[in-house]
């Protein structure tokens, strides 16, 4: 596995217009405001930072697909629903919990309000991803920009697929498996095992 780059390359433009932007207010306009924009620019490098992760592959196992903490477990119709909160702090890199072929089932583009909320799952920008049997829906939050489309592919255990900002990841799969997990455990995107096959 290549070791991972300081910043995600998602981020290299936020950021660098932020600096930009900055540079601009400094020379022209205001060194409050110019300090201000720095201590932005400072907060994106750090929610934008790419840390170097192990990734502990095992083909009976089912990783975490990103760093999060368990809000709630629900079963529904004979399968867990595991619903797991990203804030800012968070790990952003989306990874893959198995060796399998992406498929995804919805894009949507909306709007950025609160997840936790009702309309949230109407109205917010939304994809849904498919791993074999196992479903991941990615909801939006009120930090996350545009959702890059997520092509689809075959990937390994443990691969980035993408980069998610800030909301709910909710992970569906089979009843029939037991939960390594509960409420309330952080998970580690690509070591904590949700649960063995």
């Amino acid at each position: 596995m290549k070791k991972n780059k300081l910043i995600l390359s998602e981020g290299y433009k936020t950021i660098a217009i932020t600096f930009v932007i900055s540079i601009v207010l400094m020379l022209f306009i205001s060194d409050c405001l110019a300090y201000i924009g720095i201590v932005v620019g400072l907060a994106l490098i750090f929610i934008y930072r790419d840390t170097y992760r192990h990734i502990f592959k095992n083909t009976q196992s089912v990783l975490a697909p990103i760093d999060a903490t368990i809000t709630a477990i629900d079963n529904v119709n004979g399968k867990y629903k595991i619903y797991c909160k990203v804030s800012l702090c968070n790990n952003h890199v989306l990874r893959a919990p198995i060796d399998a072929d992406v498929k995804v089932k919805k894009f949507r583009r909306g709007l950025n309000l609160n997840p936790n909320s009702y309309k949230a799952s109407l109205y917010n920008e939304q994809t849904v991803l498919k791993f074999s049997d196992i479903k991941i829906k990615l909801i939006s939050g009120l930090c996350n920009h545009k959702m890059k489309r997520i092509k689809e592919c075959t990937v390994s255990q443990g691969d980035k697929i993408s980069v998610f900002l800030d909301g709910l990841v909710i992970i569906t799969v089979p009843q029939e498996n037991e939960l390594l997990i509960n409420i309330g455990d952080k998970l580690t995107a690509g070591q904590s095992i949700l649960f063995k096959k």
